[in-house]
Order: structure tokens, then sequence, then C-alpha cells
């Protein structure tokens, strides 16, 4: 099921990014390749189309791995940091696998571009890191027994290392589109969480339905939830006039491969368990972002900030027997974002 839902929803989106940049005539293609000549937008066409199946195949099963590595060291009492550090390994290595199976294009096509073919464009791939400060907003939880439900306003949360990523396109004097491959880790941080809750909820000590409060606080420990996302989406921004610094404003929206662990079974039970996970979820759903940019450009290379107000939906599953539950919420962050950019075809 997993698999079917990454095809879909990945694949839509990676599509939808080629075709808006395949627009070369096809006649006019296949007359260049036998003069084994290219335009950029020829050039730049065949280099996504290896990296796109590349990055679906090496980067989802490295985040896979990645997750499933961390998740283990979590149970065996390793500490957060050695977890997080073990789930970072495996997609970073994944990176390393993808650079190596697009070389061949990048020899045999970026690398024989026929300059004198007008195109005003900036092809450019960018390596980013993106601190930022989040929190759960609105978690919602429901019996799945249907007798029960609770609302979390907000709870705290922080991350272990900043987001990483990667990304590709181009800009214009006016405009740009870029695809966006990124890894992002949070966890929760201990604290107080103030719920409102409606219902009666399972008691296993007196193995009964015992009605709460309407309001009610407990103590979340520290790392009560840990999350891991593989962000895979589209951004688009429009050039301000330019003073020195290119200004822009954008917005990005993609598909979110959520992991969502804890040794907690779920805000019902707080009891931790040992040597296991009591949650361990994937599953798949969408995220979005604004985007307020600054620019510096040179001939071959750019360096840029940016502010990014960001919104990741969870939707997951957690708790068993009668404390099952079904959980959601939007991690809302904040994010900045730092990268550099070089020229594909300088």
């Amino acid at each position: 099921m997993i698999l079917k839902n990454f095809s879909i929803k990945a694949f839509l989106c990676l599509f939808i990014f080629n075709l808006v940049l395949s627009q070369s005539d096809i006649k006019e293609s296949s007359n260049s390749f036998k003069q084994n000549t290219y335009s950029k937008k020829q050039a730049y066409n065949y280099y996504l189309k290896t990296i796109i199946p590349a990055n679906l195949f090496f980067s989802t099963y490295g985040f896979m791995y990645g997750v499933t590595l961390g998740g283990k060291a979590i149970a065996s009492g390793e500490s957060p940091l050695t977890a997080n550090t073990k789930w970072l390994i495996a997609p970073l290595i994944s990176s390393l696998l993808i650079s190596q199976a697009t070389k061949d294009i990048k020899l045999n096509y970026l690398n024989k571009v026929d300059k004198s073919i007008k195109d005003d464009n900036f092809y450019y791939t960018i390596f980013f890191i993106g601190p930022d400060i989040s929190q759960i907003k609105d978690f919602e939880a429901e019996g799945a027994d249907g007798r029960w439900n609770a609302k979390v306003l907000e709870a705290s949360t922080t991350i272990n290392y900043p987001p990483l990523g990667y990304r590709t396109g181009f800009f214009s004097k006016t405009i740009g589109l870029d695809l966006e491959m990124s890894l992002l880790g949070h966890h929760s941080k201990e604290q107080t969480a103030y719920y409102n809750f409606n219902g009666e909820i399972y008691n296993e000590e007196y193995a009964m339905y015992v009605e709460l409060p309407p309001a009610l606080n407990i103590e979340i420990p520290s790392h009560f939830l840990i999350l891991h996302s593989l962000f895979i989406g589209l951004n688009t921004y429009y050039n301000l006039p330019n003073f020195g610094l290119n200004p822009y404003l954008g917005f990005g929206v993609g598909a979110l491969f959520n992991s969502v662990q804890s040794q907690y079974p779920g805000p019902a039970n707080l009891v931790q368990e040992e040597g296991k996970l009591a949650l361990d979820e994937l599953s798949w759903d969408f995220g979005y972002h604004g985007i307020i940019g600054f620019r510096y450009q040179q001939p071959d290379a750019f360096y840029y900030f940016e502010i990014r107000p960001m919104f990741h939906q969870f939707k997951y599953e957690s708790g068993e027997g009668l404390l099952k539950e079904f959980d959601s919420f939007t991690l809302e962050s904040l994010q900045f974002q730092i990268g550099i950019g070089t020229n594909l075809f300088k």
C-alpha cells in the first residue's frame, strides 16, 4: 500500500514538473541529437528524466531504511541523538548513489550544449540547510471505538538536525520553478499538554469505560513523538525588482512521506514500552509553504536565503485494543533556508 500511494502521489508531482519543462519540439530534438548538439532545454529535460527515477528509488528506500535504523536504536535504549544520526545517514548515502547514477547524463548531455542557441533561463541545482522553529497544532485524537475524542491546541517540538535538501529547476527574469526533495526530523519536547476531552475511555486497570473531565492536562515526556518526513514537491516563485539582491515571493506544495515513532502507545496510554516501539507508522500526506526569498546572483552560482512558513499534515493510527485511536495534526514551522545554487551549464 505504501508503494502504491507513493507511485500515485510522488509520480504525479514529478510528472507535472517534467511536463512543464518538456516543451521542446520532437522533430527539432531528434535532429539535434543526431548531430550530438543540444539546447539547454533539451539537455535539462534529459537530465530530469534521469534524476527523477533515481530520486524516486534511492531517496524513498533510503528514507525507509533510515527510519528502520533509527527505530531500532530507540527501542534498544540508545540516545535520541544517536537514533537520529542513524536515520540521517541512510538517506545521505542514497544521495551519493543518486549522484553516481546521474554522472553519465551530466557528461553526455549537460557538457554538450550548443551555447549559440539563445536561452536566457538559468538552470540550476541547489543544496540547502533549513533550521526551523516548529510546533504541533490542532492535535486531534479519536477512539477507534467511537466513544471518545480529544483535542490539543498546540505542543512544542524541536529538531536534532536541521532539515537538509536538494532542489533543481530554472528561473527567468520574472518567474522560477523547481523540484525540491528534503529530509525533515522533529520531536516533541518535555511539556504539559492540555486536552479538551469528550466521551468515555476504556480503563485497562478496572476493565471498564470511565468518563474523563472535559479539560485535563498530562505530562508528556521528551521524544513522546518522533517525526521524520521526506518531502517531494514543487516550488514556483515570482522575481521582484533587483536592488543588488534579487528578492522573490513564491509558494510550494508537495507530497510528504511521514514516519511517526514512539515508545508510548498513544496519548491515551503513557506506559512506556521496553525494547520495542509501541508506535511505528508510515503514511502519506501533503505539505505546503510560502516563500520570501533573497538571492545574490553571480555568473555561474548564487547564494540565497528564504523565510518559509510551512504546514505539514500528519495522520496515523496509534494505541492498540480498546485504546486504539486515530490521530491527526499539523506541524507548523517557520523555516530559515540557506543554500547555494550552481549553474548546470557552466
